[in-house]
């Protein structure tokens, strides 16, 4: 997806780089079929070459048109995206260690939890496999490296988050938007994501009834944006709690229109419940929210107190009066929504892609230096 290879094309820019970025010409994912669509006049050359499996990111690999890219073009560094149990972690430490044995290699991993894989000794033995062949790991964040050295990784890391990229995410007008959808005159709170239950989707809905019954100075609406296997038991709860006139249901929309529909919301929630094989393990939405100048309440699941720190509300998971009361006070203080606002914006300094990006090649350079010496 465009917005997601805004790290790499920036990093592309400078003089003495020169990249490639080799991505599945297609990709399923959150009930969508995802096509590669080519960035014009990107500086990085990009390939779109096709895979088997997609949508499941550990058993993806590509079954034509990668070989050339470590044979040919040499990389001095190969950089994988993808976790190291993954079939294209395995295929990509194999090509390397046949066409480029002195690249160096770092492998990203966004580990949330520390479980073991269900489907069998593979991963594991991939896994290990990846963790010798890698010079350093880039962990989404500082809790997925202590998870990642729990799995037996001695190598080096650096943690690096998900970014967000504000050409595309920020203020906008979309009183139109807002008018077609019916919520003109309503303080509007929101989701954006899968619909499944350990999304918390049933807290907020139960906060949402409770606002509704208890505070009459207010019309309050909700928009869900999003698709999922458990989107029907959602409904049916609605309609139990009285509220379904007030939920406004938009289906998965491309990535490119996910920012006008952020910007019709007055609060942004993520109201995720850790189960026992998952936890929230970042939350990009959450930093979408902040870059569209949209206050943020999120649980205490996972990473999410993290990204958010001091730029929005936090809740304890599965609490639903705390979740109305966080949502009530951003309906009723403006000096809190203008605060919040503001923190957010500062907050999302940190999770550019300019600011990943220059990161990034800085750990380029190093690795590099390393290797001269």
């Amino acid at each position: 997806m465009k917005p997601y290879r805004r790290k790499f094309a920036l990093i592309a820019e400078r003089p003495d780089v020169a990249l490639r970025v080799v991505t599945p010409m297609r990709w399923y994912e959150s009930f969508q079929d995802i096509v590669f669509e080519p960035e014009p006049d990107t500086p990085c050359e990009e390939f779109p070459c096709p895979i088997r499996f997609s949508g499941y990111g550990s058993r993806f690999y590509y079954h034509r048109g990668i070989k050339t890219h470590f044979r040919d073009f040499q990389p001095d560094i190969v950089h994988l995206e993808e976790e190291a149990w993954s079939l294209n972690a395995l295929q990509t430490v194999r090509l390397k260690r046949k066409y480029c044995r002195n690249s160096r290699f770092i492998f990203r991993t966004s580990l949330s939890i520390p479980t073991k894989q269900r489907f069998g000794i593979l991963p594991v033995w991939i896994e290990r496999t990846v963790f010798r062949a890698a010079d350093k790991a880039f962990p989404l964040s500082e809790n997925a490296g202590k998870i990642l050295t729990e799995r037996g990784y001695t190598g080096e890391q650096t943690p690096f988050p998900n970014g967000v990229d504000v050409r595309h995410f920020y203020k906008m007008d979309v009183n139109a938007l807002r008018d077609s959808l019916g919520l003109s005159g309503c303080f509007v709170a929101g989701y954006v994501g899968r619909l499944l239950q350990m999304k918390g989707i049933e807290t907020l809905l139960e906060a949402l009834a409770r606002l509704v019954s208890r505070d009459n100075s207010q019309t309050y609406k909700l928009l869900i944006v999003g698709q999922g296997e458990d989107k029907p038991d959602f409904e049916k709860s609605a309609e139990t709690l009285g509220i379904s006139e007030q939920i406004v249901w938009i289906d998965a929309v491309p990535p490119e229109e996910v920012a006008a529909y952020i910007n019709c919301m007055d609060t942004l929630i993520l109201p995720s419940r850790t189960t026992p094989g998952w936890v929230e393990f970042f939350g990009r939405v959450l930093i979408e929210g902040m870059a569209c100048e949209v206050p943020v309440i999120g649980s205490d699941s996972g990473e999410i107190p993290h990204v958010i720190d001091d730029a929005g509300l936090v809740f304890p998971e599965a609490d639903t009066d705390a979740l109305a009361e966080r949502i009530h006070q951003i309906a009723h203080d403006a000096h809190l929504r203008n605060d919040l606002v503001a923190r957010g914006l500062d907050r999302i300094k940190n999770f550019t892609w300019e600011t990943i990006a220059e990161r990034t090649y800085q750990v380029y350079q190093e690795l590099l230096g390393e290797a001269a010496k």
